[in-house]
């Protein structure tokens, strides 16, 4: 039981630090894309060690550990999982515990020679109902995990695809700034998007909540 949830709590863990791995390049206008669509396999590409060649380049970033505290998809799922989980975890301390005084119980019974066969083999029978029983909650745990991992890809496409529908050309590259991966080593405050993002994504969370609640 231990180790079913320790990977319980680690498919948690990724699914709140999901977006640390979030980096959008959104290329803008019609002739950008045209230019990518008519290069070609075997062309050089070209390496800009000039920073005046990047001065018409729009970039922004996004600050993922605000997003990970601030989006309330994640909060509400975080608080949902954690509590689905430890409802299965007692339900099986509980069962787990039960099986295990029954079954010292039933030895000592057996090794004494008190009890007829038939009511030890009816017992015996029982600790193997107990014991299939726990095992099913172990499944539940496990499928608990699997879970979190099908929800940590539908919102990370969730995420990139809200930034999509918000750069419409804004931008020529969105990044993803946090401290706990030095991926951007400077970023400059005037160009942090992280609130317009946060406010977007909780906007259509909350109207989704609202929708399903009619």
């Amino acid at each position: 039981m231990k180790n079913v949830s320790i990977i319980i709590n680690a498919a948690l863990a990724i699914c709140i630090a999901v977006l640390f791995y979030l980096y959008v390049s959104l290329k803008s206008g019609n002739t950008n894309n045209n230019s990518l669509e008519n290069s070609t396999a075997t062309e050089t590409p070209k390496i800009f060690t000039d920073p005046s060649k990047l001065t018409n380049a729009k970039i922004a970033y996004v600050n993922i550990d605000t997003l990970n505290e601030k989006y309330e998809f994640i909060g509400d799922y975080t608080k949902n999982i954690k509590a689905r989980q430890a409802n299965i975890e007692a339900q099986m301390s509980s069962m787990y515990n039960k099986f295990q005084q029954e079954y010292a119980e039933f030895q000592q019974a057996a090794q004494a020679g008190l009890r007829p066969e038939a009511e030890l083999k009816k017992q015996q029978a029982e600790l193997e109902q107990q014991q299939y029983a726990v095992s099913e909650k172990e499944k539940q745990l496990q499928s608990l995990g699997e879970e979190v991992a099908v929800r940590q890809a539908e919102m990370l496409k969730n995420v990139s695809e809200f930034i999509a529908r918000y750069n419409k050309g804004k931008f020529d590259f969105i990044l993803a700034y946090t401290s706990a991966i030095g991926s951007v080593l400077y970023a400059k405050p005037d160009l942090e998007i992280t609130q317009a993002i946060v406010d977007g994504l909780n906007d259509e969370y909350r109207l989704k909540k609202q929708t399903k609640k009619q």
